[in-house]
């Protein structure tokens, strides 16, 4: 099964909702989210998600700032150059220029949010014994290892996946953490 949902109950006994953190609402509709055994240990992924993707001493984040900035900068030149084939008052103009800016920068900003969030969901779920695709993001439970491939997308399974695979298969073993 490609989703297995929170079972209502789940939410009700936990007195967590859905929306309580910020990052259910911008990350909403990642299948990723899904596939936690609990609201609590869901919460407590997107809270370290969030606060390794504010980490201001990684690359990562500096090179985000380039890109949405970069993004930005590069609209407002476009943006001029098209508008310079139509004649427009001046008001209106620099009105669509900044709004062409503001676009791009949500947009970038956006993408390159929920690009790097699927992955590291994925990671916490493997973490937390839930086997799941690093590629695409299938849950992969119930599957025998002998399967060796995703069967949504073909990508060969990662070493921590087999793990936790032959864990399951094995009635003795504690999964693996």
């Amino acid at each position: 099964m490609r989703r297995c949902s929170v079972a209502k109950e789940d939410k009700k006994a936990s007195g967590l909702r859905s929306s309580k953190h910020l990052l259910n609402l911008t990350l909403a509709g990642l299948p990723e989210l899904d596939h936690f055994p609990s609201l609590e240990e869901r919460q407590k992924a997107l809270w370290e998600i969030g606060n390794e993707a504010g980490d201001t001493k990684s690359g990562w984040f500096w090179l985000a700032i380039l890109a949405v900035v970069g993004g930005a900068i590069l609209a407002r030149y476009v943006a001029g150059w098209l508008l310079s084939y139509v004649a427009l008052p001046g008001e209106l103009e620099d009105i669509l220029k900044v709004l062409t800016i503001l676009a791009v920068f949500f947009l970038v900003l956006r993408w390159l949010h929920r690009r790097g969030a699927a992955a590291e969901l994925r990671r916490k779920l493997l973490a937390r014994g839930v086997p799941v695709c690093m590629g695409c993001g299938y849950l992969l439970r119930g599957l025998s290892v002998s399967t060796e491939r995703c069967p949504e997308c073909g990508r060969a399974f990662d070493g921590q996946v087999e793990k936790i695979l032959t864990a399951a298969e094995t009635p003795d073993a504690a999964p693996p953490h």
